[in-house]
């Protein structure tokens, strides 16, 4: 399990080593990269990702971030003001940036004969 997480670890503690000294500000730079990737996978599922299926999958990826934060970044969550405020300190900024940017991917993705029915 240690050959996967490793690589991963120093992977992202590479990305985001720029900010190493503000918790704060990495976690949130994870989630939006995170709100990014999550909505470019659904926008370009097209109508497979359009309903509950896409949000389940948009809040499953922001409880992956959580896990990026605390085991792969290694911050402890008292440096961020605790697990409560590791969880909604970036919700806002994820959930708007990730249903901007689905919406605007799927919008592009959409075939025109749906559009047409429409």
């Amino acid at each position: 399990m240690s050959s996967v997480i490793n690589p991963l670890k120093g992977l992202f503690k590479t990305i985001f080593r720029r900010w190493e000294d503000s918790p704060d500000t990495q976690q949130t730079y994870v989630k939006i990269l995170f709100a990014i990737l999550s909505a470019l996978f659904c926008g370009l599922q097209g109508t497979n990702y359009a309903g509950i299926r896409g949000l389940v999958f948009g809040l499953l990826v922001y409880s992956l971030t959580l896990f990026v934060i605390v085991y792969l970044l290694e911050i402890d969550p008292k440096d961020i003001g605790g697990r409560q405020k590791l969880i909604t300190a970036g919700l806002p900024t994820y959930l708007l940036l990730w249903v901007l940017l689905w919406t605007l991917v799927y919008s592009f993705v959409l075939p025109g004969e749906i559009l047409a029915i429409l």
